[in-house]
């Protein structure tokens, strides 16, 4: 995009605002800020927020260390899930993210939301940055995993997993733009 996509305004609110806010509405009590490093700027645009911050343990922008940092962060606070959430999907629904929470049960680790699959992607529609997962077991497969190259949505999906996939969030109505992601320019229109 060129510039910090958190800040992006869509409907004339920064795409963070967006994210917070569906998260809050899903019933998210906590909100963890994952990013690269101390961004007054940001915190600024999310002062009448409570935000908990972490920053990346890692300079490379790899996501999956980012993810991990995250999840080290939310174990250290004896967090037992989590609710991931890029901050360029602000149509998310929120009626997804709660039924997603919901389905995590004790027999799950993942549950994982796939949309509807998009040519020449290598990750068959699954929506790893949208899974709700327990945090410790996460930790623990994706350490395993860090050095052989794998992307999240296999990681996670090789896990206790369950894909929820269109079939099931159709019948919740969620409609195919909760997973919409604004990447260019032009996906703002």
């Amino acid at each position: 995009m060129g510039e910090d996509k958190s800040q992006i305004e869509i409907e004339g609110k920064p795409m963070i605002i967006h994210a917070i806010k569906n998260l809050k509405m899903a019933g998210c009590s906590e909100i963890l800020i994952q990013t690269k490093k101390n961004n007054v700027e940001l915190k600024s645009i999310l002062s009448d927020f409570e935000i908990i911050w972490n920053y990346d343990n890692y300079d490379d922008g790899d996501v999956l260390r980012a993810i991990l940092s995250a999840l080290t962060f939310a174990n250290n606070k004896n967090w037992n899930a989590v609710q991931l959430m890029p901050v360029d999907t602000p149509f998310i629904s929120q009626i997804l993210l709660k039924n997603l929470s919901d389905l995590l049960d004790e027999n799950l680790d993942v549950v994982l939301p796939s949309s509807t699959p998009k040519k020449n992607t290598k990750s068959n529609g699954l929506e790893p940055l949208l899974a709700c997962l327990k945090v410790k077991p996460t930790i623990k497969k994706i350490n395993e995993n860090l050095d052989n190259n794998k992307g999240l949505g296999k990681i996670l999906s090789e896990m206790k997993c369950l894909i929820v996939d269109e079939e099931i969030w159709s019948r919740w109505g969620v409609s195919e733009e909760s997973f919409k992601n604004i990447n260019y320019p032009n996906d703002r229109e």
